[in-house]
This record gives structure tokens, sequence and C-alpha cells, in this order.
């Protein structure tokens, strides 16, 4: 009977632990709305009839991006989300050090990590970042953006 309890704990144990190693890495999601927002740029909007997208960067990173190299860690940007011409929502792209290592090899955009977040600037727990990690993977060759080359030609 005592061998039987110890090894369903054993077991018990063992489970817990691999749910723990494994939901810490995919759940990981270190991406934060800018405390600076106010001093961000808007350098693109993307018209589409009652909605656009407005992508928002600070005058330091656009300048950065005009050296054609990957923008460094640290780096966020803003996507202001427009529906039936209300701002709806704000996307958030974040880079750290390393932060591709919490994402699995198969959905790492390199080191950025993405978050939705309401107007409030609150972080909206609904929203899905690996439908931005699917996306964002084609443009690996443009650091995980789709807007560098709008941010590279923005003129203040």
């Amino acid at each position: 009977m005592l061998s039987t309890r110890i090894i369903s704990l054993i077991g018990v144990t063992v489970a817990i632990l691999l749910l723990l190693g494994l939901g810490a890495k995919a759940d990981t999601n270190r991406a934060t709305f800018p405390a600076d927002f106010d001093k961000y740029v808007l350098y693109a909007t993307y018209d589409r009839g009652s909605s656009k997208e407005e992508a928002f960067a600070l005058p330091e990173t656009i300048e950065l991006s005009k050296s054609g190299k990957p923008l460094p860690a640290g780096t966020q940007l803003v996507l202001g989300i427009w529906t039936d011409y209300k701002l709806t929502g704000y996307f958030v792209m974040h880079k750290g050090v390393d932060w591709g290592l919490d994402v699995e090899e198969d959905r790492r955009t390199g080191d950025w990590h993405f978050q939705q977040f309401g107007l409030d600037k609150q972080v909206n727990r609904t929203a899905i970042a690996d439908r931005c990690e699917s996306c964002h993977q084609s443009q690996a060759s443009n650091d995980f953006m789709f807007t560098i080359d709008r941010m590279r030609d923005y003129l203040p």
C-alpha cells in the first residue's frame, strides 16, 4: 500500500513539473504598453474603409530603422486599431533580449513578443498573440516587421 502511494505521489509530482515547465514557456508574453506613448509619432496609416491601422514609434526608433540594421532590444512599436471609424485598441510589438527563447521555435519571430491592449492600455486577455506571430514570421528578412519600409521612408 505504501509503495502505491509513493508511486502515485511521484507520478503526480512529475506531471505537475512537466505542466509547469511547458506552460511557462508557452504562455510567456513580455510585451508591455509603452509608458512614454505620448512621445511616439505616427509614421504610417493603413486605411481600409471604415477600418484602419496607425503605426507609431519613437522618433529615435524611426531614425535607427534607417540604418538598415534590426531594431535593438527594448524597442516597442504600437499599432492603433480602428473599426467602424472608432479607435478600438492597440497592438504592441515589443523586442527583448533572448525573448524568442520563450516561444516554440516554429512560432518564433526573432525576439519580438506581441500583445493586444484595450483603450485603457491594459492587456486584452482575449487577444491571441499566436495570430500575430504566424503572420509576422513571413517578414523575417525585415526584422519581422511589415511596416519597416514606411518607417525608413518617414520624414518628420
